[in-house]
């Protein structure tokens, strides 16, 4: 693998394919917004647009290897690879005919590249040797079958002409931050890394006895859950000698407080680099009421912003390749539903207004319980109802 064009690389973080790919691992909301935009671009089912070829175009796809795996299977991992990588590689297999027969998915952090005009453009180094592939091209049909091509996915940096990088990598620092505090204040429970107590000694010192038993209770029975508030002894003989207990340690309030503002600011930097709204990946802000515009018009961008243009990328590479295995007919990935039911703020009032709830039923309905008023004297009955329906809206 010698002759294959080197990928992004950073001195502090090496392979930058390899990075981003490993740090999925490191914080659940990147993981969660990496899998909503796959699932979105191409997950969401796959609409044929030729009503009657349908069914048939549906059973060529449920199973498109040898691994039984199906077109929705496959192109999903090469999405997902795209998302976390900034690449998706997808392996094309014919038959001894020409015609394509098989679909894979190459992983992308064991595809490389060679430069331009080699024969064979892309490198896959798995456990066993170095296979060479040729690159797809609409139409054209390599001279030898035993090499297979594969369709790339490259997300465009201007970090190199090979290769591709994710849009989510300005939230690098981000994620580690976050891991690494995490990792700190983990170790801090097990390990109890800063001492919650310094043991002075005036007047003299520990013989050498004591200062043994001392050190072996900090070593075996201070650290750990199974430890907790446990009690040193310490017999001192002189009576000359005092012993005191200075706290060292923050205090447990400030400290955690601290640590959870510098988790929510990550994870909200993480997600906004994602452009994901925030709901799908589970963060519910409070004081904000479920459902309503709020969220219709957050779905509506990301849909139109982050995940059409995904949409066209991966259906305008993959219609030759579809064509080429016997499917003529036109398709599109199926979009995000954007509509959500009203905000119940607006939802009941506008039920009581139209007459179809009265606003004890409203109350009920909304676990407030039936307020039984009468209107002042003189007032109208439309204005009494009007009264009813604000202090319902300021209620919710």
């Amino acid at each position: 693998m010698g002759d294959a064009v080197e990928r992004p690389m950073t001195q502090d973080r090496g392979d930058l394919i390899n990075y981003y790919s490993r740090i999925t691992d490191y914080n659940s909301y990147h993981a969660r917004c990496l899998r909503v935009k796959s699932d979105c671009t191409v997950n969401l089912g796959l609409e044929i647009l030729d009503e009657p070829k349908e069914n048939a175009i549906r059973d060529r796809l449920a199973v498109v290897n040898d691994m039984g795996q199906s077109f929705q299977e496959v192109i999903s991992r090469v999405s997902l690879d795209f998302e976390t990588t900034g690449n998706g590689y997808l392996e094309i297999v014919r038959d001894r005919a020409g015609r394509i027969q098989e679909l894979y998915h190459a992983p992308a952090i064991l595809m490389k590249r060679r430069k331009r005009g080699e024969k064979f453009p892309f490198i896959y180094k798995g456990l066993a040797e170095a296979v060479d592939f040729y690159a797809y091209r609409p139409g054209e049909k390599p001279g030898d079958p035993e090499h297979g091509e594969i369709l790339h996915f490259c997300n465009y940096t201007d970090k190199s002409r090979y290769y591709g990088l994710p849009d989510w990598r300005g939230a690098v620092p981000d994620i580690e931050v976050d891991y690494y505090a995490v990792l700190y204040n983990q170790k801090f429970f097990i390990n109890s890394g800063v001492p919650d107590l310094a043991i002075v000694v005036e007047g003299g010192e520990f013989d050498e006895e004591t200062e043994k038993k001392v050190v072996n209770f900090f070593q075996s029975n201070f650290k750990g859950l199974n430890n907790a508030h446990r009690t040193l002894y310490l017999p001192v003989n002189d009576q000359d000698i005092k012993v005191r207990f200075e706290k060292l340690a923050l205090d447990i309030k400030d400290r955690d407080g601290s640590f959870d503002k510098l988790r929510a600011r990550c994870r909200d930097n993480i997600v906004s680099a994602h452009g994901v709204p925030p709901r799908l990946v589970g963060i519910v802000v409070s004081g904000q009421l479920g459902g309503g515009g709020e969220i219709h018009g957050q779905l509506k961008v990301f849909q139109e912003v982050t995940i059409n243009p995904r949409q066209t990328l991966f259906e305008s590479k993959l219609r030759p390749v579809l064509k080429e295995m016997g499917i003529e007919a036109d398709f599109k990935f199926q979009e995000l539903d954007t509509k959500i039911q009203e905000k119940d703020s607006e939802y009941y009032p506008a039920l009581v207004g139209a007459g179809i709830l009265d606003a004890n039923e409203a109350r009920e309905d909304l676990g407030y319980g039936a307020r039984q008023e009468e209107p002042e004297s003189g007032t109208p009955p439309e204005e009494a109802l009007v009264d009813t329906l604000e202090k319902i809206y300021k209620e919710l």
